[in-house]
């Protein structure tokens, strides 16, 4: 019986991972209906034991359509899968229910968000090794979550300032419940967003580390910048964050410190503390280079309002702060070991950065984001920029930001030298 029954899920699984993503399907509703059923699927060990034991090629089609850019194709969904075959592996990833949240109704058991973690590495290698095949697979992907990220996380924000307006006024309950969802179903999209890309940087960090890759160096500095602003937003003293989460109101449950703040720790540990002393202190660099950082906001994730002095041990967090160290039943000793570590090492990082730095001239800055040094210089027209801004203006445009003419070649550029290396722009 039992094998009867297994042999079944078996085969349905098959026919999903078949024909969730197939173009011949012309029908929206049943091209959802599988999208779903598959989302399900993976939700329960049973059934996602079942995907596991379908052919291999079948399994390794089925992620390579998962990981198809996110573009012009209803992409949350597969999203959801991915993270879901993820969840239990992730940084404070272990919870069925968010911390802040009730106990789980009775009656609510049995949905597929309330499921225990059930990850699978197997999957989680074969999405590995399709990221490291051929020069374009994980570029497009990855730069479609974080296109994504930055949409779902700005309308996110956007909305919470409209909702924190309506609240001020005196009918505050004529708040649109439908705005209320939108709002935090682009909040958990965010999260979700923020779980693949640890996910990805887990299991094969050199697409973001190793700048031997053409577009390493380029993903590292999106990432950081993406990184730096959900930071900002959400760790800034009595800011809109605080304030809408504090309102409590009903169908924001899911909007809250943790979910989001464990998910960007799950990132910046991966990068900082976990890898190679090489590609540490190469993440490093980058995300204390983006002009956004600021490490209060590292130190706010331990409950601290200022940085540590050298060599003296962290004090105890403030009861009334958020801190990751509340958290106990959630985030494991040693991950709170390897925060703490990463704290230590931006602190330090920073101090040397800011002894180290020279002033810079005006004229020497980047004239398109005045942050950053000159770095790069156009051909054929010798305009000139920084590299982190050429960078993002050629993965959508080929014209020179100031003369229009098209972009051949971008080169190193340093003041006073006479030597530089070429990259093609095309």
């Amino acid at each position: 019986m039992k094998h009867g029954y297994e042999e079944t899920l078996t085969r349905l699984a098959a026919i999903l991972a078949k024909h969730f993503a197939d173009t011949r399907i012309v029908g929206t509703d049943i091209r959802d209906s599988l999208m779903q059923a598959l989302a399900s699927y993976v939700c329960y060990p049973h059934s996602l034991r079942a995907v596991e034991r379908i052919p291999e090629e079948q399994r390794i089609a089925m992620v390579r359509n998962l990981l198809a850019p996110y573009e012009q194709r209803p992409w949350a969904q597969t999203n959801w899968i991915l993270v879901r075959l993820w969840r239990g592996c992730g940084f404070g990833y272990r919870y069925t229910r968010l911390p802040h949240l009730l106990k789980t109704k009775l009656e609510d058991a049995n949905l597929p968000s309330l499921q225990k973690p059930c990850p699978s590495t197997l999957l989680q290698q074969h999405m590995a090794d399709l990221l490291q095949q051929g020069p374009d697979v994980a570029p497009s992907f990855l730069n479609s979550v974080l296109n994504q990220l930055n949409w779902a996380f700005s309308e996110f924000i956007g909305m919470i300032q409209e909702i924190q307006q309506a609240a001020e006024r005196l009918e505050r309950n004529f708040v649109d419940s439908r705005q209320l969802k939108v709002c935090a179903t682009c909040f958990d999209l965010s999260v979700s967003l923020l779980r693949v890309l640890e996910m990805t940087i887990t299991l094969v960090p050199e697409i973001f580390l190793d700048w031997t890759r053409p577009t390493s160096e380029m993903l590292l500095r999106r990432l950081a910048q993406l990184l730096n602003q959900v930071l900002n937003r959400v760790t800034a003293e009595r800011n809109l964050f605080d304030r809408v989460v504090t309102l409590r109101l009903p169908g924001l449950e899911s909007v809250d410190h943790y979910p989001i703040l464990v998910a960007v720790t799950g990132i910046l540990v991966q990068l900082l503390v976990r890898g190679p002393a090489s590609e540490r202190e190469r993440a490093t660099s980058v995300l204390l280079a983006d002009p956004c950082f600021q490490l209060r906001s590292i130190c706010y994730l331990l409950g601290q309002p200022e940085p540590p002095a050298p060599g003296t041990a962290l004090p105890a967090p403030d009861r009334k702060r958020f801190s990751l160290q509340s958290y106990a039943d959630y985030i494991s000793a040693d991950e709170l070991a390897q925060v703490e570590q990463m704290l230590a090492h931006l602190t330090s990082a920073s101090a040397q950065a800011a002894a180290a730095s020279l002033p810079t001239s005006e004229e020497d800055l980047c004239p398109i984001c005045y942050a950053h040094p000159i770095s790069a210089v156009f051909q054929p027209c010798g305009h000139k920029s920084c590299k982190a801004c050429i960078n993002q203006h050629l993965m959508n445009n080929k014209d020179c930001f100031f003369c229009k003419a098209t972009i051949v070649s971008v080169e190193d550029w340093e003041k006073g030298a006479n030597t530089s290396t070429t990259s093609s722009a095309a």
